[in-house]
């Protein structure tokens, strides 16, 4: 994807949102950690002995396609090229963040059936999640 005449990487985008999401997540007195290995989740916030698994998705900004409206979308499966779903065994929220307004949905893993989601200002169906840092603390 072009960011003003700069290549950004997919992979640069996901640092970027794991660095956003870990900043939040400082703010709220979490403690952060990212993995060493190959794990299935981005980062692992501790809070008062609670531990929680976060899967970050990252978007640079709202898709605009012709006659659509736009929004942001993210696909939540891993692997690179055939994607599969997470497992409730590997990861305990998705954190997904819009890097272009610096936005954030948290979402439960239990809370998301769908491997593609789709978020429109115009339709609340997302609202619940936005900022709902709250939830990581459950």
């Amino acid at each position: 994807m072009d960011n003003g005449g700069v290549k950004i990487s997919a992979s640069n985008t996901g640092q970027r949102g794991e660095l956003l999401v870990a900043e939040k997540l400082l703010e709220h007195g979490w403690s952060v950690a990212r993995p060493f290995d190959s794990a299935s989740y981005d980062l692992v916030g501790v809070k008062k002995g609670h531990l929680v698994c976060i899967q970050v998705k990252s978007t640079l900004g709202q898709h605009h396609y012709k006659n659509n409206t736009p929004h942001y979308q993210f696909l939540l499966g891993k692997g690179k090229h055939s994607k599969c779903q997470y497992t409730r065994d590997e990861v305990n929220f998705y954190v997904c963040v819009g890097i272009d307004q610096k936005r954030f949905w948290i979402f439960p893993f239990e809370d998301i059936k769908v491997m593609t989601v789709k978020i429109y200002d115009s339709n609340p169906k997302y609202r619940k999640w936005e900022n709902a840092w709250e939830l990581l603390e459950t």
